[in-house]
């Protein structure tokens, strides 16, 4: 990651770390990572982010923008057939009145299914996930890595190395 990194921001703190399902680090290229949302609107809910700290799309290089959405075409088609997902809402929240809640750039991909609405999060004000966190991220490292086991899936990112 290059660029200033703000203390304050959670995607610059999280890049920082090394890759692996305590982290949510999917995956992770030169300019681009793939994240699993820690507070998911849905089961496979993921974030792509650019590694340099940016929070308009502006800010982006030609070379970043291509990665970026590069990576958020990867990500659709794996949500598309790893998750067996309907179709898949991709979106940006640009500044807080649109609903961004961290100030570095970062797009939504959340799958979705037919009916895959219910009244937990209006009578409960709870949403019911059939899958944990862990398990999404080796399904996700593992067909990123071409449907190597999770382990061998973690290993083949780059974490470790800081950047």
């Amino acid at each position: 990651m290059s660029g200033d990194r703000p203390d304050d921001c959670a995607f610059c703190a999280a890049l920082a770390k090394d890759d692996g399902p305590e982290n949510l680090i999917v995956h992770r290229e030169e300019h681009a990572a793939l994240l699993l949302n820690k507070f998911p609107y849905n089961n496979g809910h993921c974030l792509v982010v650019p590694r340099r700290h940016l929070v308009e799309p502006s800010e982006m290089t030609g070379e970043e923008s291509a990665a970026v959405w590069a990576l958020v075409a990867r990500t659709a088609d794996l949500l598309r057939g790893e998750l067996r997902g309907q179709g898949v809402n991709v979106g940006l929240n640009l500044g807080s009145a649109a609903g961004g809640s961290i100030r570095h750039l970062h797009v939504h991909l959340v799958p979705r299914w037919s009916g895959d609405t219910n009244f937990m999060p209006v009578i409960g004000e709870t949403k019911v996930l059939v899958e944990l966190l862990h398990d999404t991220y080796a399904r996700f490292a593992a067909a990123l890595a071409g449907g190597s086991t999770e382990s061998d899936a973690t290993s083949s990112c780059d974490g470790g190395d800081g950047a």
